[in-house]
């Protein structure tokens, strides 16, 4: 279940306490996407984000474990409690990435490589990472979503992340350590 939701945390680019507390809930009714409340963003408004095909078919996976209660990554102790806050930090390091990789890392690592790539898209790749608009005026007047090329932009990512993988029921037999 951590290996299933780190990947998910990688495809998502959200913060990883986004990922831990997630609900069912919280998914469009196709779980194309993932709406998280205000109350569990830093910026406290609410946050769309586009799921890719990949990301779906993490949610398919986990859905034969998890879809009966309310969370997606629960506990592995409590169903109805969140995943730990340290699950994600700890399977990386068990990984051998200690001091390389942090779950929040993703985030920087969505932001660096699709910035390379698609310079032109940078407010939208903002727009992705819930960061707000430094220009009060614009932020004020410009409420565009750009949905399309978000979804688009997660598609690119995933695609590129997930090059070669095993697909996501694999993981779930993975044996504990």
């Amino acid at each position: 279940m951590t290996l299933l939701a780190l990947r998910f945390l990688a495809l998502t680019s959200v913060r990883p306490g986004e990922v831990h507390a997630m609900g069912w809930h919280e998914l469009s009714e196709d779980r194309s996407v993932w709406l998280i409340p205000a109350e569990r963003m830093k910026m406290r408004r609410e946050h769309e984000v586009p799921l890719s095909r990949q990301a779906r078919e993490i949610l398919e996976a986990v859905f034969l474990l998890t879809g009966k209660g309310p969370l997606v990554f629960p506990n592995s102790r409590w169903a109805h409690r969140p995943m730990s806050e340290n699950a994600l930090s700890y399977l990386l390091q068990r990984a051998g990435y200690s001091e390389r990789q942090v779950p929040h890392g993703f985030r920087a690592s969505f932001s660096s490589i699709m910035n390379e790539r698609y310079p032109s898209d940078r407010a939208i790749i903002d727009l992705m990472l819930a960061h707000q608009n430094k220009d009060r005026v614009e932020a004020a007047y410009n409420r565009a979503l750009h949905r399309e090329r978000r979804k688009e932009l997660a598609q690119i990512w995933a695609d590129l992340l997930m090059e070669n993988a095993s697909p996501p029921a694999d993981l779930l037999g993975h044996q504990k350590r």
